[in-house]
């Protein structure tokens, strides 16, 4: 779920609440019916309330895209409400449902469904794994500022292990060696945080500041590099976005890098081939990592693309998630190579956010 949703969601926010799913039990993945191996899944959250997500997949066997392909390996079941986020942990995939509070488990390669998880869940955000678990950013109840909390569960058996209290808005999170690293977007507010979290113990283990608004973050070497969109348009100190590179030895900021103008709000960080990439707008921007300034020019700018609401770089290849102006119609993916060249166009669902490969 994008910023647009913000507001109805922190009206929403009271009404919130957690549970525990009684209708699934953990079963096991169906490979021999793998059906989904070479390809690239679309997320599209579907309308906040509506309960319309879907999942589309790109097969790269022949340039198709398969529309709504959980209802369809599933029996007609729905999804649920405004698919956040996906990710892959061993023979599973795991969709994060941000209004249904509910994380669901399928197969990956027949996308059948395991198991639903509920438990200890409230606005959940993002995911990503580490020693065997799930770890699940969630922003709780949008009015409470101290309420919001990593969930952590077994990857393997789906219960919940820990929950871990932290600041506001935790958004995007990825795992490093013997880490977990959380950026603090601040929810309905603004924050500046990266929460570091010992994945053995379950605990929060450092707090680094870096620029207002981290948006996304991406592992390199030995470091982790923090994209930070500034303070937005709306508010009367808006300010230009940063990024900052982070030693994971010494947890010390190594280099951070300030846009120039106060209008500058990048997003969506991306590592291919050891060179950074990040859009503008509907701009796309290369940076080296031993590099010292930012790009003066794009590499290429996405111009058929009505609202940029999901971006990623995958075996040298851009794809844009396009959702509609109207925010209610079928959104569209483009694809470009890495020069910035058009090479595919291909519907997709309502409001694609996420673009996610297997591997």
């Amino acid at each position: 779920m994008n910023y647009r949703n913000l507001f109805p969601l922190f009206v929403l926010g009271s009404l919130i609440f957690t549970s525990c799913s009684t209708d699934d039990e953990p079963g096991q993945p169906q490979s021999p019916e793998s059906n989904f191996d070479n390809g690239i899944f679309i997320l599209n959250e579907g309308n906040y309330g509506s309960g319309n997500s879907t999942v589309s997949f790109l097969d790269l066997d022949n340039s198709e895209v398969n529309h709504q392909i959980f209802s369809k390996k599933n029996e007609g079941e729905l999804l649920g409400d405004t698919g956040q986020n996906m990710a892959f942990y061993k023979d599973y995939a795991f969709i994060v449902m941000n209004v249904s509070n509910a994380i669901k488990v399928v197969d990956r390669g027949s996308f059948k469904h395991i198991i639903t998880i509920e438990e200890n869940l409230n606005n959940p955000r993002f995911i990503t794994f580490s020693e065997g678990k799930a770890f699940v950013t969630n922003w709780g109840d949008g009015m409470d500022p101290d309420d919001d909390f990593i969930s952590v569960f077994n990857a393997e058996t789906f219960t919940s292990l820990a929950t871990i209290s932290v600041s506001e808005g935790p958004e995007r999170i990825v795992a490093g060696p013997g880490k977990v690293f959380a950026a603090h977007t601040g929810g309905f507010n603004i924050n500046n945080r990266i929460s570091v979290i010992d994945p053995v113990k379950n605990e929060l283990n450092t707090i680094i500041t870096v620029g207002e608004q981290p948006n996304s973050l991406v592992l390199d070497g030995d470091n982790l590099w923090v994209l930070s969109g500034g303070n937005p348009s709306y508010l009367d100190n808006e300010s230009a976005g940063s990024l900052s590179q982070i030693d994971l030895g010494t947890l010390q900021i190594t280099k951070q890098i300030t846009f120039p103008n106060s209008t500058d709000h990048p997003s969506n960080l991306n590592l291919e081939n050891e060179m950074l990439y990040y859009t503008l707008g509907t701009e796309v921007y290369t940076f080296g990592s031993a590099e010292s300034s930012l790009p003066q020019s794009p590499v290429f700018k996405m111009d058929k693309v009505e609202v940029l609401y999901g971006f990623k770089v995958i075996d040298s290849k851009f794809y844009a998630a396009s959702a509609s102006f109207d925010f209610t119609s079928n959104g569209k993916l483009y694809v470009y190579d890495i020069s910035g060249n058009p090479l595919n166009t291909y519907g997709v669902g309502v409001n694609p956010n996420g673009v996610y490969s297997q591997e």
